[in-house]
């Protein structure tokens, strides 16, 4: 069975400079993992490692859909799948790098997307949604499967209304194959550094991307390329919070304040979620040195395979 190997974690971490290190030893390549990432003209905002960091390091998915176009979990997957392929045919070992759980898990399972499109369906829950408002449909949702629900607020009008569509088409929520076991030998190593040294990190981080041109960045992505504040591409954090700060309806500061604020909430949710998989080498970052981590994440210990979701 084919071996990869998975760096994940909360958002500055240190997944990209760990996974790089591991490439540089094996004469492998990174394979990004983050779904903004896949966006061109986003690269401060979305930390994309940069050519003097890579270093001659290739690093496949990003820069490979435009800002103004939507990019799914299945596009992704798909794209995921054919890399690893490329790469198992040299002997080479596919490492991945990034903090987007959903595409992680589309990766190591054989993920069923769900129900093919139903058009009328979908028709009779944007009127219900026009007429009886997120909230109902959210909470119709939770009825059939909490656990799911959970996972959606109900302001991701986009998610909440796939999984209904799912759910009258289907008659369930959780689409068909969930349960299939793993189709590769995963090993995954999970940054978990302590949260004060976290946050500490993230602030670093937000300070740095606008001293680098961040607000140029945004500003371009919108006047220049006409990029919408409603694409998918600009609901990343440090990019929709400047919706407000355009208008003026908020300061710098301010804007400076929420990036903190909403990239820390973001890497409490990446660690719940990367925290379901028992199997994940957990490993401190502010604790071991980068060659350390190197020797951990390529040993041969710790690969699994064939193993079900819980």
């Amino acid at each position: 069975m084919t071996k990869i190997l998975f760096i994940v974690g909360p958002t500055a971490s240190g997944k990209s400079a760990l996974a790089l290190a591991c490439a540089r030893r094996v004469g492998s390549e990174v394979i990004s993992c983050d779904s903004m990432q896949i966006y061109r003209h986003m690269d401060i905002g979305t930390a994309k490692t940069t050519a003097q960091e890579a270093d001659g390091v290739p690093i496949a998915l990003t820069d490979i859909a435009d800002p103004k176009s939507e990019f799914s979990a299945f596009e992704y997957a798909e794209a995921a799948v054919s890399e690893i392929d490329r790469l198992a045919s040299c002997g080479r070992l596919p490492i991945f790098a990034g903090g987007t759980g959903l595409y992680a898990h589309s990766v190591i399972y054989p993920f069923s997307f769900g129900a093919e499109k139903n058009e009328r369906v979908r028709e009779e829950l944007e009127r219900e949604l026009r007429e009886r408002g997120a909230e109902a449909l959210h909470a119709e949702l939770a009825a059939a499967d909490p656990q799911d629900a959970a996972k959606i607020h109900p302001n991701n009008v986009k998610r909440l209304l796939r999984a209904l569509e799912i759910l009258r088409t289907t008659g369930a929520v959780k689409p068909s194959g969930e349960n299939a076991e793993m189709r590769y030998s995963v090993k995954m190593i999970f940054l978990l550094p302590p949260r004060d040294k976290l946050y500490e990190a993230i602030d670093r981080r937000v300070e740095t991307m606008f001293e680098l041109g961040l607000e140029e960045e945004v500003r371009s992505l919108v006047y220049d390329r006409g990029v919408d504040f409603k694409s998918q591409s600009m609901q990343a954090i440090g990019y929709r919070e400047f919706a407000d700060y355009f208008s003026g309806e908020i300061g710098m500061s301010e804007l400076k304040d929420r990036i903190k604020r909403d990239t820390r909430r973001y890497a409490k949710r990446q660690i719940t979620w990367f925290s379901r998989y028992k199997f994940a080498v957990t490993v401190d970052p502010c604790s071991e040195s980068l060659e350390s981590m190197t020797d951990i994440a390529l040993s041969d210990a710790g690969y699994t395979e064939n193993r079900s979701q819980s």
